[in-house]
């Protein structure tokens, strides 16, 4: 595949590569879910990955990155150490050093949507506004959010309609609409909800961009149209599932988390389907109606990208991945996908690169096709099935060698993840899990009246740090 003849990459893009025309089965349809390819402007002509200091955010000067990095040596196809590989004369459109941020991000970004263009020419592709993809690095600021967008319009404005480049110069989002399929494509921009983004994090404005008045209306048009919505984003609510600490790990703000949920739980008889990428990992995450049924989920969708993303202490690479997903033109029902994968061990070792499918969905779970029943209940066999949570621990690590014990405490937070999007309902799971575990270990939880159940939540998560500390990390 040429797409990903990609050389070390610090920047993110999503791009959606869609492939809508009818198949030999008729009302069959496919689409690529591709993610987080991190194309790194500062790539040496000898062929050395870059590794910076980000502490920053990717927010200082040149100056300063230059003062922090350090380079490894990145073998043919790529490194576990560093981002996706680019090779032969591809180098050419990298900015030099001595550029400002916003031309880096600029020219990372315009050379992977060159290449994309290049190798899938009249292909067409639903492009998502990655957290590196604007400069600051996830910034969107109340008093200038046009301009950034402006310019990932032009570079972008093959693949987006008029209609839908005037709603993503406005704020990074748009929406397609399917006619023929009654399907409407709504590509949200994530980063004015994430944690790391300062000028909505020091702001009490509930609708920046005012991208969820926008979002509600296509989902109230679709459900008037009796059609269906496809949802895709890069930065994930919910909490990172690979974070094994007492404090849980997530990408929204609270407020916006609580808001995305009730949107997603309030309009599920219209959504198909929602697709995000940011976590480098493969997995997935059900929500429920306030009766506990499974009403909607999420596909999260690894990276192009091996490094360890940096989200979390320990986390670990992944080998480079990319998703094929098959679904029904009739009514949008996600009937499966499978994933494909590179294995860099092999290919470094052998000097070819061999994409080859990790998984399909359905035969790896035994399910019929990607419903909210479904994976609620591959949910709830990760704890009572060993077997099930070791297929799914695998590829959630996309087949890296070397995958570190994950116990089963570790299995809960795998499990908690998967179930509760909700910030205070993981705790929530989480303490639940502990007090059972600490049962089942013979200690004594004696409580009394004037504890309260405040209290008793302090206890348990500041027992969680140890419990998962001796028995998930090993």
């Amino acid at each position: 595949m040429a797409l990903f003849r990609l050389k070390n990459a610090s920047f993110g893009l999503i791009v959606i590569i869609a492939h809508l025309i009818p198949t030999a089965r008729a009302g069959i349809g496919y689409f690529w879910h591709v993610t987080d390819f991190h194309y790194d402007a500062n790539l040496t002509g000898a062929g050395d990955c870059w590794n910076g200091q980000k502490k920053n955010g990717g927010s200082g000067s040149s100056n300063q990155l230059h003062q922090s990095q350090h380079f490894i040596q990145a073998e043919r196809f790529g490194s576990y150490r560093c981002d996706s590989t680019w090779q032969d004369s591809a180098a050419r459109w990298i900015a030099s050093p001595g550029d400002d941020g916003k031309n880096r991000v600029h020219e990372a970004v315009s050379a992977v949507s060159l290449l994309i263009r290049r190798y899938f020419p009249g292909t067409v592709v639903y492009p998502i506004v990655g957290g590196a993809d604007v400069w600051p690095r996830g910034q969107t600021s109340f008093s200038n959010t046009a301009q950034p967008y402006h310019d990932l319009a032009n570079l972008w404005r093959v693949w987006l309609p008029p209609e839908a480049e005037a709603t993503f110069k406005k704020g990074g989002y748009y929406v397609i609409e399917q006619a023929r399929l009654q399907l409407h494509l709504i590509a949200l921009n994530t980063n004015y909800y994430s944690e790391v983004n300062y000028a909505t994090a020091e702001n009490e404005e509930m609708d920046p961009g005012g991208q969820f008045a926008w979002f509600e209306s296509i989902l109230l048009k679709a459900r008037r149209r009796r059609g269906t919505v496809y949802i895709f984003g890069h930065v994930p609510p919910g909490i990172y599932e690979r974070h094994y600490s007492r404090q849980a790990l997530h990408w929204f703000q609270d407020r916006f988390n609580r808001k995305y949920l009730s949107l997603v739980q309030s309009y599920s008889d219209v959504i198909a389907g929602q697709f995000f990428g940011h976590a480098h990992t493969d997995s997935f995450r059900v929500i429920y109606d306030d009766n506990g049924r499974p009403i909607s989920w999420i596909l999260l969708a690894p990276a192009v990208s091996p490094r360890e993303p940096g989200l979390a202490e320990g986390t670990g690479p992944n080998n480079p991945a990319i998703r094929l997903v098959k679904f029904n033109t009739n009514n949008g029902q996600v009937l499966d996908y499978t994933q494909y994968y590179l294995n860099l061990t092999e290919a470094n070792a052998n000097g070819r690169a061999e994409w080859r499918r990790a998984y399909n969905f359905t035969q790896l779970y035994k399910m019929p096709d990607v419903n909210p029943i479904a994976l609620h209940n591959v949910a709830a066999a990760m704890l009572t099935h060993p077997n099930v949570f070791q297929n799914y621990y695998t590829v959630n690590h996309m087949l890296r060698d070397g995958l570190p014990y994950c116990g089963s405490l570790c299995r809960q937070v795998h499990f908690c993840s998967a179930t509760q999007i909700d910030y205070a309902d993981y705790d929530d799971c989480i303490v639940t899990a502990l007090m059972a575990s600490s049962r089942s270990s013979g200690i004594s939880w004696k409580r009394r009246d004037a504890v309260s159940t405040f209290g008793l939540t302090l206890i348990c998560v500041t027992l969680l740090q140890f419990i998962l500390a001796s028995l998930c990390v090993r």
